[in-house]
């Protein structure tokens, strides 16, 4: 009784955005979301999330009420009780919606991943190859293969399972930290809000697939350059350090205010 018409929604939205000369992917820029987002709206297979209905409101020009009632309305239009009543149920609908996790182009970054995978499990084979032919102890390159692990098990969860959207609150307060589950983020100067996510979660990403697929062999070229002593000590710090980057760069450098 009170759900959103997902087609009349989406035939509105694209109304809206045509009359103000916008492509998908202008609109998708404004908030901060994918054209691919945009379009399963306008084709009526999903919903904004909630967190979306304010600037999407503004994007196109209309209040957050003829938004949900898929119609313009006149200024002055009073509004019932039973009609207040039904839209909050709507918006309520609407927050209680999931959004998917992985986001449009997971299948996209799960190829990804498995690519970087098998050229990592490669990769370990033939230094395992190599530890048996010279006879080296696996301490030598315990530092690619701790890499690798982690990489691989952060990869997993940030290709393939990772919000793309953050809750609101974090769009109203300045938080500096992400929570989901198990997994911890907080990053000193970093505010994790749906401006900064996208960008955080791409370099992750980039991140967890570089680290995964290269450990093995920047190990065995620093063995071979300098010797397997500084190895274990460099190796993790330098990784880490990139990872540190590859949020800290992107927060800051998308972070804005409301």
């Amino acid at each position: 009784m009170f759900e959103i018409d997902r087609d009349r929604f989406g035939a509105f939205v694209a109304a809206l955005r045509r009359e103000r000369g916008m492509t998908q992917k202008d609109l998708a820029g404004r908030l901060a979301v994918t054209d691919k987002a945009v379009s399963k709206w306008e084709r009526g297979q999903g919903l904004p999330d909630v967190t979306l209905l304010v600037p999407l409101a503004q994007a196109l020009g209309v209040t957050v009420t003829e938004l949900l009632e898929c119609r313009r309305m006149e200024p002055e239009t009073p509004v019932s009780v039973q009609d207040a009543e039904a839209l909050v149920r709507r918006v309520i609908d609407l927050s209680g919606e999931e959004p998917a996790r992985g986001g449009p182009d997971r299948k996209k970054w799960a190829v990804r991943y498995a690519l970087c995978l098998l050229a990592a499990l490669a990769e370990g084979a033939a230094l395992a190859w190599r530890m048996a032919r010279d006879g080296e102890h696996w301490l030598v390159y315990h530092p690619a293969l701790l890499m690798t692990v982690l990489s691989a098990g952060f990869g997993l969860y940030f290709c393939l399972f990772a919000k793309t959207r953050l809750p609101w609150y974090h769009d109203v307060d300045r938080l500096g930290f992400y929570y989901d589950g198990p997994l911890r983020m907080n990053v000193p100067g970093v505010r994790f809000n749906n401006h900064t996510w996208p960008h955080i979660l791409h370099w992750t990403r980039v991140w967890c697939l570089l680290t995964m697929t290269l450990s093995g062999a920047v190990c065995f070229l620093a063995k071979w350059l300098f010797g397997p002593g500084a190895l274990a000590q460099w190796l993790p710090m330098a990784s880490l350090a990139g990872l540190l980057a590859a949020i800290y760069v992107p927060g800051r450098k998308y972070d804005r205010e409301e």
